[in-house]
């Protein structure tokens, strides 16, 4: 069978920590707007990067590392410079 007994607790603290997870989209793009909130809520694609690499060696050539770094940094400027844009302070340059 599907093994009910012993994967309803993984299961279900999987998919709670899923549910809480799009709660805390949901509130950032209310909070920071449609392009910061989407965009900063997508920043956790960065972190299961950082797990695949550090935790899981799914990773090993310094080569593709290097390149993983650089794309994710360029993620993450992008992200500061929409929040920056979207700022309250920013409207009416």
């Amino acid at each position: 069978g599907f093994h009910f007994r012993v994967m309803w607790l993984p299961g279900a603290m999987a998919g709670s920590l899923w549910s809480f997870g799009n709660v805390g989209n949901i509130v950032a793009v209310q909070h920071l707007g449609q392009g910061a909130g989407t965009s900063a809520a997508q920043a956790a694609l960065f972190i299961a990067g950082l797990w695949g690499i550090f935790y899981f060696k799914e990773v090993k050539k310094p080569s593709v590392i290097g390149k993983w770094f650089i794309s994710a940094s360029m993620t993450i400027i992008g992200i500061v410079l929409l929040g920056h844009e979207s700022s309250p302070t920013s409207i009416g340059r």
